[in-house]
């Protein structure tokens, strides 16, 4: 492209960055800049003047702060990605291990991604998604939006994609906080770490600030031995107290496999108080999970997938494309000993489905004694309500 061309080009992307903010209008500025490689001047004009507030995907905005940077431009960079702002202050890149590493991966999903599973989209939306969007009738009701929501179930089963789609869906940015980002054997450096990530989310409100596999640091702490974890709960709990007061449009979203090994300081009102049980696959979400991960690969013409469907409840979603790969394999080997193109056919589907056992087992086997001895608070009412429905 000629210097003259990518001026137009460029000129043409911040008039419609400028006009419609989205997405997609600057992923096609970003990736004209990286392929294009005009010099740094040409790279810091793109952005001038554009609101990186205006975008929600953490990752594209890491992007473009990292193409700033190149470009000389931190102070610019900062306002893309606040960690480089610290860089440009002259801050030790030590000092932001636990904000760094927080972002947002992969693209931004939203609940059209998500077949099925209409009852846990339900609470979402009730419990989360409407008090972020509707502040001011929720304020004449004197009901803030925030707070804290934690989401269980067997793994696989779709906790951190609906995490990263309710960020979505409530325009809200999304910071994804894992224990190895906090946990650290240093006296005081845990502690400063979970000060950080807290601190992060307030000032980027809206904020869904997620706790992956959150036991990891809320664990019970009289079953750990190693003091920086339980310096961690008590250091989390004690940031989760203070935060209380100034939690306005800020979500503390937890997702475990083991709600029980939870410490039971988490799970009273104003923490984790409220608990959504996010169960495997329904048949709406099977049928939608095994299509999608059909696109693009060669298929029959009129593939039923319906018996496969209605044979697999109890699988979690990594299962169902578990057998989708392992039919895969089998249309693989039969184009190889063709020499020619097999088309996925029902055969290979069910070859795989006789092969692929659902992994969700041992975890009801487990979940069910502490939803039928353990269920004095009520923290399991939906994995009762569950197991009863579909275990009769």
């Amino acid at each position: 492209m000629s210097v003259s061309g990518f001026n137009d080009s460029l000129q043409q992307m911040r008039a419609a960055v400028l006009a419609t903010p989205g997405q997609s209008g600057l992923l096609a500025g970003y990736t004209a800049l990286v392929e294009t490689a005009p010099d740094s001047g040409l790279i810091v004009s793109a952005f001038e003047g554009i609101d990186p507030d205006n975008y929600v995907d953490d990752e594209l905005r890491q992007k473009i702060a990292g193409l700033l940077r190149d470009a000389g431009a931190l102070e610019i960079a900062g306002h893309w990605d606040p960690t480089m702002s610290r860089l440009a202050k002259g801050g030790p890149p030590t000092t932001v291990p636990a904000t760094g590493s927080m972002k947002a991966k992969g693209p931004s999903l939203s609940f059209d991604d998500i077949g099925g599973l209409e009852d846990v989209k339900k609470q979402v939306r009730r419990r989360i998604i409407n008090p972020f969007l509707k502040q001011e009738l929720f304020a004449r009701f004197k009901r803030k939006s925030g707070g804290g929501v934690l989401m269980y179930g067997p793994p696989g089963c779709g906790k951190t994609m609906l995490a990263r789609a309710l960020s979505h869906e409530c325009n809200a940015h999304f910071l994804n906080v894992k224990a190895a980002d906090l946990l650290d054997p240093y006296t005081g450096v845990t502690e400063r770490r979970i000060t950080e990530v807290f601190d992060e989310a307030r000032r980027r409100s809206p904020t869904v600030l997620f706790f992956d596999e959150v036991e990891a640091i809320a664990q019970k702490r009289q079953h750990d031995s190693h003091a920086r974890v339980n310096t961690g709960v008590s250091s989390l709990l004690t940031e989760m107290d203070g935060f209380e007061g100034q939690n306005e449009a800020v979500l503390l979203l937890g997702a475990t496999n083991v709600p029980w090994s939870l410490d039971g300081a988490f799970r009273r009102p104003g923490r984790f108080g409220r608990t959504i049980f996010v169960p495997p696959p329904d048949k709406v979400a099977r049928k939608f999970i095994m299509n999608r991960a059909l696109v693009g690969r060669p298929v029959t013409d009129g593939l039923d997938l319906s018996d496969i469907v209605a044979r697999t409840s109890g699988y979690s979603g990594a299962d169902l494309i578990d057998i989708v790969d392992t039919a895969l394999d089998y249309a693989i080997e039969d184009s190889d000993r063709a020499d020619a193109i097999c088309p996925l056919n029902g055969e290979h589907f069910q070859d795989a489905l006789a092969e692929v056992r659902p992994s969700t087992g041992e975890w009801f086997s487990q979940a069910s004694a502490y939803a039928t001895h353990a269920n004095r608070d009520g923290l399991y009412d939906d994995l009762s309500a569950f197991l009863k429905k579909h275990r009769k």
